[in-house]
């Protein structure tokens, strides 16, 4: 069986289909009317809720993870600084 050619759709197209199923409260009938599979139309859900919250939540929201990201990078750099001086010390006790 062949597959179907995919329909690329904008953000308010994926937005109002979102929409339409939250309204009618039927998650099967909107996605068989817009022939998008059940699996897309959650991950176009969460996609709304995610940015839903980082437009509330002003400028903080939006922020958070890249600060969580800054901080591992740093945790990961104090990492690698002490191995390069384990490696250092290594090497002056093994006279390399």
């Amino acid at each position: 069986m062949p597959r179907k050619a995919q329909v690329q759709r904008s953000a308010e197209e994926k937005f109002a289909i979102v929409i339409e199923g939250l309204k009618s409260g039927n998650i099967a009938e909107t996605c068989r009317n817009h022939n998008i599979a059940a699996t897309l139309f959650y991950r176009w859900k969460e996609d709304v809720e995610k940015a839903a919250v980082a437009a509330l939540g002003g400028r903080n929201a939006a922020v958070r993870p890249d600060e969580e990201h800054r901080k591992r990078i740093r945790e990961l750099e104090r990492s690698l600084g002490k191995a390069h001086v384990q490696i250092d010390i290594l090497k002056n006790v093994l006279g390399e």
